[in-house]
């Protein structure tokens, strides 16, 4: 590839995704851009492959209409870790059942761990973990948490500018945002979280 997309790469991937693989459009943190599941579960090859290859710092968040989300981090070597919300970052709810916690075990996610990595996780450092990490994102989104086609995702992307001297892992526990009691989540009347 020259660098320049071609009409083709347009057409597959649309511009709140990445115009080819190796660039993404980002639309800054808190700045998303709202899609369905569909559409974001048909692109998430595209997204991930151009995580992996532009060479940064990316962060994508994907979160549904519920506040419940998934999330991905890409770094300089090429790495991209995948993220599933976790009942240890958000106070006194629960966005997964127990059942949802061991359909998580079973995809391949490794357990959450307090402030290093707070989500259940997955890292995938070649292209078969690329592959597989769309995979297992797919059966999060639409069997764990139950996500239907039509549903509303917003989609955020940002780079992090991460300081040489750092570790990245440091850096990521570091920069995570926490659900305070006075954040605007749903509550147990409502899909996705419960106060139990």
């Amino acid at each position: 590839m020259t660098g320049e997309c071609d009409t083709a790469c347009d057409d597959v991937t649309p511009h709140q995704y990445g115009g080819c693989m190796g660039n993404i459009e980002l639309t800054g943190y808190k700045n998303g851009v709202t899609s369905t599941v569909q559409s974001f579960l048909t692109n998430l090859p595209e997204l991930l492959g151009a995580l992996a290859t532009t060479g940064k710092n990316h962060i994508a968040l994907c979160e549904f209409e519920d506040k419940r989300y998934v999330q991905f981090w890409s770094d300089s070597n090429g790495h991209v870790i995948g993220e599933v919300i976790s009942n240890l970052n958000i106070g006194d709810l629960i966005a997964l059942t127990p059942v949802a916690e061991e359909q998580l075990l079973k995809l391949g996610f490794s357990e959450p761990v307090e402030y290093l990595n707070p989500n259940w996780t997955y890292e995938a450092t070649n292209v078969a973990g690329l592959i597989q990490l769309v995979k297992m994102m797919t059966e999060v989104v639409t069997a764990v948490l139950g996500e239907a086609p039509g549903n509303p995702v917003e989609i955020q992307t940002w780079e992090m500018n991460i300081p040489e001297d750092t570790c990245r892992d440091m850096y990521r526990a570091e920069t995570r945002v926490y659900i305070e009691e006075s954040d605007s989540i749903p509550t147990d009347d409502e899909k996705g979280f419960t106060n139990e």
